[in-house]
């Protein structure tokens, strides 16, 4: 009976060698999956600055791109998705003891095919330095104009002034 016994141990021990190189195997077995993606930009700005030049204390001036330049096409932007939400956030409300009013409107140059804009899209003014956002609703090129509307208030010294207009863009609102 031990004969018996250590004849089945040893097929035994035969069996479970040939097993665990069978899970062996199977365990050891490996393969390679790489997954890639691009991120793509999906928007490119270029941005004008520009110089209004003198106020006299009381006076109204407006400005177009006829008189200064670089408001005209002073926002472009590329985008390669749709909808992308242009922000605009400003500085202009600092300038209340400067001014009794400075609007600056930002108009539709051009629209992309498809694309919905036309007039103002929005206007940055003292009481209102920041809008939300211009909706962007077809990829491809928009150009925006600036159309600066300002009332000098008295000062006591000559004042330089200037405003910060900053530009951002996103696929969510």
């Amino acid at each position: 009976m031990i004969k018996k016994s250590r004849k089945y141990s040893g097929l035994l021990f035969l069996l479970f060698g040939f097993m665990v190189v069978g899970v062996s195997a199977y365990v050891y077995q490996q393969a390679t999956l790489t997954v890639s993606q691009i991120i793509v930009d999906v928007v490119t700005f270029t941005v004008k600055n520009s110089d209004l030049g003198n106020i006299n204390e009381g006076q109204s001036l407006s400005y177009t791109s006829t008189e200064v330049p670089n408001l005209g096409a002073a926002i472009t932007i590329t985008t390669t998705t749709s909808p992308v939400y242009l922000h605009l956030n400003s500085d202009v409300d600092s300038l209340s003891g400067s001014y009794s009013t400075y609007d600056i409107n930002v108009v539709y140059n051009t629209v992309p095919s498809g694309g919905s804009g036309s007039g103002t899209a929005c206007t940055l003014s003292l009481a209102s330095p920041d809008y939300s956002s211009i909706t962007l609703d077809a990829a491809g090129t928009w150009v925006f104009d600036l159309t600066i509307d300002t009332t000098a208030n008295s000062v006591d010294l000559d004042t330089p002034t200037a405003v910060t207009l900053i530009v951002g863009a996103e696929s969510t609102s």
